[in-house]
């Protein structure tokens, strides 16, 4: 029989302690781990909190100032989340937070709900004139103006900013629907949106439609530049001015009014935005237009718009006819009542000669008046033809 000698003993005894410091060390926590803990006592002093295997952490009276509901929320027995701030402080223990363990649980938390997509109700807090301060999962964040539903937002002619954050004010303590669209635990930065709730029912309409279609709408608002049409309760769409008439329009406002139910011509949808036509429901004269014009021609002209190389100037639909002309009824030909083709030709300003030398656009033609022209070149597929002055 052997037996261990007293060396051996020892030995293997300080082997034994060296494994269990080992296997100690390995599961020692690092400073910034989230700790689950069960609290031991409260006091005005600390808060007391058993980490098992961990040991023993305390949280001092610095995370409760800001927020004093934090701290009546605990009571010994309960089960808290803290982050480890110090392994061991002067007084042996692990120093806690709870302030940092909630924040970092937070915007993890916040991360998880954005990569959803989910959909948060959260309670408007504050209001400045950028947009409204909201809460989520005990962050603060941000609703943009421009990220506010069509029916929240802020109509102040002259976007005032006064105004605006009188206008907003009513939202404060109403809780709205948004989505998380952007944060940065780094930056403390939280971004939500109503608008991007509009945008997934949005997509979801988008789905039945395609360039090509013929659609129905009501006209919601009209502008310099066009027509915004409502096709759904979550859908819109835009005819552009020049996509309202082959001729030209000087203000949409004259042709397309608010309430007009409308038929138009899908005729793009990049970017999840829809583009109507109306003038694709018509004739096209640019397909007969060789038909009606030739190169050298002389035609009348109306100029529209001016531009630094020259001016763009609408044909007469009527290349012959004469405006002294007298028509059945005796009445002298109304000058206007000759445009109305559609076709827009370009007077390059090297065409605009005076004694010999180039002159400016504008010292010689006029928006609104009316010049003997003729054709230098026409460009049926590009629905381009140039002109010189007579």
């Amino acid at each position: 029989m052997y037996i261990l000698s007293t060396m051996e003993l020892v030995q293997n005894d300080i082997r034994t302690m060296k494994d269990l410091l080992a296997k100690e060390r390995f599961y020692l926590p690092k400073a910034g781990t989230i700790l689950q803990g069960q609290i031991i006592s409260i006091s005005k002093n600390n808060v007391i909190v058993d980490l098992d295997s961990a040991g023993i952490g305390i949280v001092y009276p610095g995370e409760f100032y800001d927020n004093p509901e934090r701290m009546r929320a605990l009571k010994p027995g309960g089960t808290v989340s803290t982050m480890l701030v110090e392994l061991e402080n002067e007084d042996g223990y692990r120093e806690l937070s709870l302030k940092s363990a909630q924040m970092t649980t937070a915007w993890q938390d916040i991360k998880e709900k954005m990569d959803k997509g989910e959909v948060l109700s959260t309670l408007v807090i504050n209001i400045n004139k950028g947009g409204l301060m909201v809460e989520i999962s005990g962050v603060q964040g941000f609703l943009p103006l421009s990220q506010l539903s069509p029916e929240h937002y802020p109509k102040v002619e002259g976007g005032d900013t006064t105004r605006i954050v009188q206008a907003l004010q009513k939202f404060k303590g109403q809780e709205l629907k948004v989505k998380i669209i952007d944060f940065s635990e780094e930056e403390n930065k939280l971004i939500v949106s109503e608008k991007a709730l509009l945008e997934d029912r949005a997509k979801k309409e988008l789905e039945r439609f395609k360039v090509g279609d013929l659609v129905e709408g009501e006209i919601t608002e009209v502008t310099d530049f066009g027509a915004f049409v409502k096709l759904s309760d979550n859908l819109d769409a835009l005819v552009h001015s020049s996509e309202i008439d082959w001729r030209f329009i000087e203000d949409p406002r004259e042709i397309l009014h608010i309430g007009d139910k409308i038929k138009a011509k899908i005729i793009n949808m990049d970017g999840g935005r829809v583009a109507l036509s109306l003038k694709a429901l018509k004739p096209n004269p640019w397909e007969t237009v060789e038909e009606k014009f030739q190169v050298g021609q002389k035609i009348k002209g109306k100029v529209i718009k001016i531009r630094s190389g020259g001016a763009f100037v609408e044909l007469a639909s009527d290349p012959e006819a004469d405006p002294s002309h007298t028509i059945a009824s005796g009445e002298l030909r109304d000058k206007s009542a000759r445009y109305g083709a559609g076709i827009i030709g370009f007077l390059p300003s090297e065409e605009i000669i005076k004694d010999g030398k180039p002159v400016l656009t504008t010292d010689i033609v006029q928006a609104g008046e009316e010049y003997d022209l003729a054709i230098v070149s026409i460009d049926a597929k590009d629905h381009k033809i140039v002109l010189t002055l007579e």
